[in-house]
């Protein structure tokens, strides 16, 4: 039985015969960052761990290309949004097989304009995550492909992750009660009138 081929596509690299000592310190990619973007502070965590913090939302994708082109950081492991009242946050985590190591880069948004450009042209995965953090918090990520909501029902007008939400009073657990709900509201009408039926 013969072993099968393995066809890496344009975006993959093959890393399979790198040793330990090919990894690039994370010390290293720090200094290459703070030459290339002087004005962001960029922290070393632990030896396999990086910190990139107030990234300019102007900057993001410029930010995120370097990353990708010239540091090696392949995958976008996962992102997500914070409401910090005073104004918005996206967050990213970004993985390098290249140097086995990652970084955290976060970027504030204005608390009046919750958007920021997608990285969705940079990293496929980005698309699904992009939607759930417009989906919870209403950041909107400029130029994304499809930025629906995802995880939401068709016709929801609110984004339930966003500190000021209020939860309906039936979906409130009343704690005086020894922590019981309500009675739930019926979701359908009580109304017997056929559609179309304006008498009454």
């Amino acid at each position: 039985m013969s072993t099968p081929t393995v066809v890496l596509s344009r975006e993959e690299k093959d890393y399979t015969g790198l040793g330990s000592r090919d990894v690039r310190p994370v010390s290293e990619l720090a200094d290459e960052l703070k030459k290339r973007f002087p004005d962001i502070a960029v922290t070393v965590k632990t030896d396999r761990r990086l910190e990139a913090n107030k990234v300019p939302r102007e900057r993001l994708l410029e930010f995120c290309t370097f990353l990708k082109e010239k540091l090696d950081f392949e995958h976008l492991t996962c992102m997500g949004g914070n409401d910090l009242r005073r104004s918005w946050e996206v967050f990213y985590h970004i993985s390098s097989y290249r140097n086995r190591c990652m970084i955290q880069v976060k970027c504030e948004l204005p608390r009046a304009d919750p958007s920021v450009e997608s990285l969705s042209r940079l990293w496929a995965g980005a698309n699904w995550h992009e939607r759930e953090t417009y989906d919870m918090y209403g950041i909107v990520f400029n130029n994304h492909p499809k930025l629906e909501r995802v995880l939401s029902p068709e016709g929801t007008d609110f984004f339930p992750f966003r500190k000021d939400f209020k939860l309906l009073e039936h979906w409130k657990i009343d704690w005086e009660n020894k922590g019981k709900r309500p009675k739930p509201q019926p979701l359908v009408s009580d109304d017997t009138r056929k559609m179309g039926d304006s008498s009454g």
